[in-house]
């Protein structure tokens, strides 16, 4: 028999969580995801052991890498150095986040609920996935802007073909600047536009580039 199938075999089964199940299908975690928080929740001392990660749950290199990225981006790992039991410096991870997340109250559970609902349409229009550093810059983004706004901002960056975060930006701020702060202020400010420049598309006016 081959000695790494031999290995995988003996090895104990892991052990499911509830609480990993509810976060991930709350937050519409991708299977690389929870399979990585799954791991983590199994061991007595988590830490991010790539080569044992991908021995065990038989994730490439680069799926654990970019799950365990967004983890902590989205805030539900933490990376931490502690002593170990001879006293030795060493990174672990924290579940402790993940665990206040099954916890949190229900306006703080809707409000991530619609942050990872914005991380995944950006990724299904942008047609991949998003970086850590990405993450952070749509975070920052939905500590400022309504979420409805941010997937308006989209919507225009998709419509005039511009898939970029900076074009996004560039929208949020604008209407930021105008004074916008919700959805239905950014319509009544294209129908004004549209009334003023006898055009029937809303969605002709050029946020970014305007005069």
């Amino acid at each position: 028999m081959n000695e790494v199938v031999f290995k995988t075999l003996k090895q104990k089964d892991f052990i499911v969580k509830s609480f990993v199940l509810r976060v991930a299908t709350e937050l519409n975690l991708s299977l690389s995801d929870t399979i990585l928080l799954i791991y983590l929740s199994n061991q007595e001392v988590p830490t991010l052991d790539i080569e044992n990660i991908v021995l065990t749950t038989y994730l490439k290199q680069d799926q654990v890498l970019e799950s365990f990225q967004k983890l902590v981006a989205m805030g539900l790992i933490e990376s931490k150095v502690e002593k170990n039991a001879d006293g030795k410096l060493g990174e672990v991870i924290s579940l402790d986040n993940l665990i206040k997340n099954v916890t949190q109250d229900i306006t703080t559970g809707i409000k991530k609920k619609s942050q990872i609902d914005i991380y995944n349409l950006i990724e299904e229009e942008f047609g991949r996935g998003l970086s850590s550093i990405e993450v952070g810059i749509i975070d920052n983004w939905c500590k400022e802007f309504d979420p409805e706004m941010i997937k308006e901002a989209l919507r225009e960056a998709v419509y005039n073909n511009a898939k970029s975060l900076k074009y996004i930006e560039s929208i949020l701020f604008a209407w930021k600047e105008k004074g916008y702060k919700s959805v239905n202020d950014i319509h009544k400010g294209m129908i004004e536009y549209s009334k003023d420049s006898n055009t029937k598309d809303l969605y002709d006016y050029n946020w970014v580039d305007e005069d």
